[in-house]
């Protein structure tokens, strides 16, 4: 691998707008339909998604293609991105070590967690050849209530999401990768999902700025920044990705932010159904995007290239702009070119057990007991049990994730039962407690599951001693009605799980501490 950077006078224009795109590529594979498209549009930079990851060598062997093809055909190696948030939020999760969601880094007891798990994860990217982690969030959950943020933040206070995240960042850097920071200049007071609609959010600039925007303003050490498709009135009628105001003349003149400024998905609706892809993509460029994200359909790709294309053309998007933009790619390349020639080899991956045992010690030591006791069996001991189902667009399905059979399976002698979707299911459970001592619930989004809801609140009314145990963070407990005994953890993955099983077996204890700066009545 020769990893060249073409010089950005001796681009043409093809060559500068395929920089300026990030396209998602479509399988495990590529596609002799997709290498003329990467041939044909001079693309120059990829985003990955779990559906181009089986395993650590079929990943290798897709980036070595990836790699030599890309420079054979642009003149330039490219950035490969990923979103290796940790927790609910990952791409890669078979044999590279499984990250800790930010907010179990924030809860553990293990210190400095934040930064040890960046640099595990920075260096199982580079491996792999990925070299721009998506991560981290800066959003502030200011009550730990808001489901659409939840474990995907570090806290509840700005300087607690701040110091945190610095952590993560500073890993990431050890390890040679990209970080970027998301989503500027900060979603906490949205509770609408830009994929699916157009955030509006009225707070402020004197708010925006002291709290929402705390984290981004003062970490601009990060090597990118990912926008916001929210609409901050008090700054501009346009979202942040779209807005001149807020990325140009605040980020770039106000603070002096130098490095690269990526567009979230411009597939999402926030975008598509008010100003349409393709104008979405010149707006956002013209705004002080440097790469725009187009993360899933080869027609969407090539739609926004032709669009940017004729914006250059048209004069809209000068081509200086365009150098300018490539000029700060260019220098993010130079950055990772060192830890690409260091980790990225031919060699096979290698699974660091030693790794993988000290992430699961991160998600042990962060069980966090809210109120009263923590969870124990009997030989009378009735099981709930939640599995894990996509409540959000950003999350992927991933092996290994069955709560229900891993407590059949260590617990034989009590009663597990999975929370179902039938209607009766709340009637059946109310039918069988009076054989049952205590019940002890994994609960997870209950806030979307009524049977859940339901079957948990019946249960609480009555004299059994009941423990709820929240598996995402402790976002639902405003649903539950007098609850005595509650804990939580701040994802569910094979780490979770195999907690939730030591500490039934009285193998570890509830030491977590909640990233909350009050406390929970």
């Amino acid at each position: 691998m020769k990893y060249n950077i073409k010089n950005v006078e001796e681009m043409s224009v093809d060559e500068l707008i395929g920089q300026v795109i990030m396209v998602g590529l479509p399988g495990l594979e590529l596609d002799q339909q997709y290498l003329d498209f990467i041939k044909d549009y001079k693309i120059g930079n990829y985003i990955l998604f779990a559906r181009n990851y089986d395993n650590t060598k079929q990943m290798k062997n897709l980036m070595h293609e990836v790699y030599k093809y890309t420079e054979e055909v642009t003149g330039s190696f490219p950035l490969v991105s990923i979103d290796q948030e940790g927790g609910m939020v990952v791409r890669l999760f078979k044999d590279v070590t499984f990250p800790a969601s930010p907010l179990t880094t924030s809860a553990t007891t293990i210190e400095n967690a934040p930064y040890k798990t960046g640099v595990i994860v920075g260096k199982d990217m580079m491996k792999l050849g990925i070299n721009l982690n998506l991560a981290p969030c800066l959003e502030i959950d200011e009550d730990l209530a808001n489901p659409l943020l939840n474990v995907r933040v570090y806290g509840s206070t700005k300087e607690m999401v701040l110091s945190k995240a610095r952590e993560f960042v500073k890993g990431i850097k050890e390890s040679n990768a990209l970080s970027c920071i998301k989503h500027f200049p900060g979603d906490g007071s949205s509770t609408k999902d830009s994929h699916l609609e157009l955030p509006i959010i009225d707070d402020s600039k004197e708010d925006l700025l002291n709290f929402n925007m705390y984290p981004f303003v003062h970490l601009l050490e990060s090597d990118a920044l990912m926008t916001s498709h929210c609409v901050y009135t008090s700054f501009d009628e346009l979202p942040s990705t779209l807005s001149y105001i807020l990325l140009t003349e605040v980020l770039r003149k106000q603070y002096g932010f130098a490095g690269l400024i990526i567009s979230d998905g411009m597939e999402m609706k926030a975008i598509t159904d008010h100003y349409g892809l393709g104008e979405g993509c010149v707006m956002a460029l013209i705004a002080g995007c440097d790469i725009l994200l187009l993360c899933h359909e080869y027609s969407e790709q090539k739609e926004a290239f032709i669009k940017v294309k004729q914006a250059v053309l048209d004069g809209r998007i000068s081509i200086d702009l365009l150098k300018e933009k490539v000029i700060r790619i260019n220098k993010a390349k130079e950055k990772v070119k060192e830890g690409l020639i260091k980790y990225f080899n031919d060699c096979d991956y290698i699974v660091d057990y030693s790794e993988h045992n000290f992430m699961q010690k991160i998600v042990d030591e962060s069980f966090t007991l809210i109120k009263g006791k923590a969870p124990y069996l009997t030989d009378k001991t009735l099981i709930l049990s939640s599995n894990a189902k996509i409540a959000s667009i950003v999350e992927d399905e991933f092996d290994d994730r069955n709560l229900t059979n891993a407590l059949k399976n260590n617990f034989v002698n009590n009663k597990v039962i999975k929370f179902s979707k039938d209607n009766n299911f709340t009637k059946d459970i109310m039918s069988i407690i009076d054989s049952y001592d205590n019940i002890v619930i994994y609960s997870y989004d209950a806030y979307l599951d009524n049977v859940q809801l339901d079957t948990i609140n019946e249960l609480l009314k009555t004299d059994k001693e009941v423990f709820v145990v929240s598996l995402k963070g402790p976002s639902d407990r405003y649903k539950f009605n007098n609850l005595s005994n509650y804990s939580c953890l701040y994802e569910y993955t094979p780490n979770s799980i195999r907690t939730i099983i030591k500490q039934l077996k009285g193998e570890i204890g509830l030491n977590g501490i909640l990233p909350l700066n009050k406390k929970i009545r």
